[in-house]
């Protein structure tokens, strides 16, 4: 029997109507009952189809159900590691049938609390957060919505939270040029005050300890300026550093333009290991020893244990998921490599 597509918006009924079903048979479709037939199934799906029926979520809102839609607040959507992260929770999410609203704080501390509030006022399901440096959020202000933190802590909230183990990939670097035989190794970076720039400043320096070497300061780097600037300081004078080891993408960065400036060879001149696999690492020569970070498997964790909470609800175990990275062996740090990948167990 032929149907004709209903004026305006289609309904639940509109398209038990088309399929011959109850209204309840089409919604235990809709959550996927298991009791529902294959039969049933297909002409539901097929009335749905042809009607181009769209569940209404506000309308599951007021009725006290999920909204199937989580939110992703991220520092900085113009860093490309951050990219990564919210595409890879986009297709776990959506994989799950979740819609994602992604916003970002530009490491501003306080617009993590006022993104949290619009969240908790748009009926969002749960909440992925990075947060900001500096940034404390008590476990009150989080409205009862089932939150996880990714990449870096939510201090004050007591939430789950996954995380690379920056700290055992940034001590597995520093030994590998120590093997090298480099002794003079400095470390450089963004803000101090970022959780896994803090961990991967330990990881340096339990590397440098335990060759009975001392560890330099951490210097900061926060433009194309100063990479410049710290290139002479740290070639100049009677002791030259041997290495360099900058904590992030951008970092690496600025310094490989900095090298470029300043006629610096590498590895002849200055052994370098990038913190992040930037795109950069395969093309140019030599190609860039790197920590490999596990973003994608971040990501998804994050996003599946979250899920976990809003669908089980279970209350948060404040767990903390470390997951281990690799380190990528190819040229700038001396070796004639061209790729190989080493795992590293996670502490």
């Amino acid at each position: 029997m032929s149907v004709s597509r209903p004026m305006g918006r289609v309904t639940l009924a509109d398209v038990a109507k088309a399929a011959g079903v109850a209204t309840m048979t089409v919604s235990r479709y809709l959550h996927g009952n298991p009791n529902i037939s294959a039969a049933t199934a297909r002409k539901v799906k097929a009335a749905i189809d042809r009607l181009g029926y769209r569940p209404n979520y506000a309308a599951r809102v007021l009725m006290g159900q999920p909204s199937k839609v989580i939110g992703l607040i991220l520092p900085n959507l113009a860093n490309p590691f951050f990219s990564l992260i919210a595409h890879c929770v986009q297709q776990a999410a959506h994989a799950r049938g979740y819609l994602v609203w992604i916003a970002a704080t530009n490491d501003d501390p306080s617009s993590d609390l006022e993104l949290i509030e619009r969240m908790h006022d748009h009926h969002v399901d749960g909440l992925l957060l990075a947060s900001s440096p500096g940034s404390t959020i008590p476990l009150e202000k989080m409205g009862g919505i089932p939150t996880v933190a990714i990449d870096r802590p939510l201090r004050g909230a007591g939430v789950d939270f996954v995380t690379v183990d920056d700290r055992t990939a940034a001590r597995e670097a520093v030994s590998h040029l120590l093997q090298h035989g480099y002794k003079r190794i400095a470390i450089t970076g963004i803000d101090a005050q970022i959780r896994p720039i803090q961990e991967r400043i330990l990881g340096y320096q339990d590397a440098m300890h335990a060759a009975g070497l001392p560890a330099l300061p951490y210097i900061r780097c926060d433009d194309a300026a100063s990479a410049i600037q710290i290139c002479k300081t740290l070639r100049s004078g009677k002791r030259p550093i041997e290495a360099l080891f900058p904590l992030n993408g951008d970092t690496s960065v600025l310094f490989l333009e900095a090298f470029e400036e300043l006629r610096i060879s590498i590895p002849r001149d200055l052994a370098f290991f990038s913190y992040g696999d930037i795109p950069l690492s395969r093309a140019i020569r030599p190609r860039l020893s790197a920590v490999q970070q596990p973003i994608e498997a971040m990501a998804e964790q994050a996003t599946l244990r979250l899920l976990e909470q809003i669908e089980q609800k279970t209350k948060p175990s404040r767990v903390r998921i470390k997951i281990p990275a690799s380190l990528v062996i190819r040229e700038s740090c001396g070796c004639k490599r061209k790729g190989e990948i080493k795992t590293i167990p996670s502490m």
